[in-house]
């Protein structure tokens, strides 16, 4: 009885070490609740993401309206929060799609849409760019995920030009020969500019160089000679992004010597349109994931160390991908503390244009494949860094995002009542808003964009 009882308490307590070794570490909690952090992400919000308005109600002859009451509410966010479109139409279940949609567009006024190699031209000339294209899991003709993203006001980005990986971006059909391939690379541009430069303004144009595979033939500076392309045949209002790798925020302790600070100044020294630098954050290593949790690394202090650090070039920030790993019993949670840090940190920075989740659903992320050695990649649903669980169901991240996006970092004033001036004065998030209007007897509705860039005072004229 005494052996069988040490063996319950062993069990037990083995049973216990389990469910807290994934808990966020009192080191963890410390870092982000560093009274200077916290104070940091919340002066960066108010500063860089709210301004001062003022509205002013005139009549059609330009006199004062004097008394008005106003119920005002933003509609859409000045900064944009998004994810990918991969799956846009990709469920088996026209009711899944319509799910997809409709969480998608709850959250996101943003969507990256995939303009992969390989699927995108299967057989040189065979170009699946409309939407009555041969469907193809997690890779939508572009057409489809336009549409999408017309139908909803989202803006839309292609992901990707230029990317030496030989499983997502290299076409089989492609001779491993530099000057065919850097022909074939130019003309691949030019049939994507000619045909969605004007719907698509912003491309991630060369993706993951610094960590590139040696293996692939590419020609010589190939990212320099993509961003020169992509200048002479997009539209020049297009911003061209260079995309890194999650491995950028460990390196910027290299500052400005690290390989992805020195790609960038070369490329912008030597006269390339780079308009955008994208970081990617996929949480792809399980013994990284539990040093997060441990508070070992990417605290905040850190991640603010490299927005700093690529803020020199005063160039817009995106945070392109996102993988927050839900992994053990207690990940849904734990991806929910690290969701919230995270996009307050990111949202605070003043650089920090973009900050765009991967994968929405459980399920639906890149695949497992079999690699030339004939060894398995298991894929990265493994990470289960959905928002939404494979039934739709919401996570508590997908909440977090809710209540950031669409409660906290919006404004509203309701019944707002002048009298005795025309100016409506207040402090809000920049973004578009509606506006409903009482004068007299009278009620109108109007919208007006408080952008970060658009006058912060404008006048409403009442007829």
């Amino acid at each position: 009885m005494n052996i069988l009882k040490y063996l319950f308490i062993l069990t037990l307590l083995s049973f216990i070490s389990e469910k807290t070794v994934a808990q966020p570490s009192p080191k963890y909690l410390e870092n982000w609740e560093d009274p200077y952090i916290q104070q940091r992400i919340e002066d960066g919000i108010r500063q860089n993401r709210m301004g001062n308005f003022n509205v002013r109600f005139e009549d059609t002859s330009g006199m004062p309206i004097t008394e008005v009451e106003i119920d005002l509410r933003q509609t859409k966010h000045d900064f944009n929060f998004g994810a990918n479109g991969f799956m846009v139409k990709g469920f088996e279940d026209p009711n899944e799609n319509d799910l997809f949609e409709k969480y998608f567009t709850q959250l996101f006024n943003f969507v990256t849409i995939p303009f992969y190699w390989p699927e995108l031209e299967p057989e040189p000339g065979n170009l699946r760019f409309d939407k009555t294209s041969k469907s193809i899991y997690r890779r939508p003709a572009p057409d489809v995920v336009l549409e999408f993203s017309k139908k909803y006001g989202l803006v839309p980005k292609g992901h990707t030009l230029v990317w030496d990986n030989p499983r997502w971006s290299m076409p089989d059909w492609l001779a491993p020969n530099e000057e065919l391939i850097e022909q074939k690379i130019s003309k691949r541009i030019e049939e994507i500019a000619e045909r969605y430069g004007h719907d698509i303004q912003l491309w991630d144009v060369v993706n993951e160089v610094t960590d590139r595979h040696p293996d692939v033939t590419m020609p010589k500076d190939f990212t320099f000679k993509a961003f020169k392309e992509s200048e002479r045949l997009f539209p020049y209002s297009n911003d061209l992004t260079l995309n890194f790798t999650t491995a950028i925020w460990n390196r910027s302790n290299k500052r400005e010597y690290s390989a992805d600070y020195l790609l960038i100044e070369n490329t912008l020294l030597k006269g390339a349109k780079l308009d955008v630098i994208g970081l990617q954050f996929h949480n792809f290593n399980e013994s990284e994931y539990w040093k997060i949790l441990d508070g070992e690394t990417f605290s905040p202090e850190s991640l603010f160390h490299t927005l700093d650090l690529y803020a020199d070039f005063n160039l817009p920030l995106h945070v392109t991908e996102i993988t927050i790993s839900a992994l053990s019993e207690k990940g849904p949670e734990y991806q929910a503390i690290m969701t919230e840090n995270l996009y307050r940190l990111w949202f605070s920075h003043p650089n920090v244009e973009a900050i765009v989740w991967w994968n929405l659903v459980d399920n639906t992320a890149a695949p497992g494949y079999m690699r030339p050695d004939g060894s398995l990649n298991l894929g990265e649903d493994k990470w289960m860094g959905g928002l939404l669980n494979r039934d739709f169901t919401k996570k508590p991240a997908y909440e977090v995002l809710d209540r950031l996006i669409n409660q906290e970092w919006k404004t509203s004033l309701k019944t707002s009542t002048i009298s005795g001036s025309n100016n409506l004065a207040f402090e809000g998030f920049y973004g578009e808003y509606e506006l409903v209007i009482k004068a007299g007897k009278k009620t109108y509705k109007r919208v007006i964009d408080f952008g970060k860039k658009s006058a912060s005072k404008q006048v409403i004229v009442l007829d």
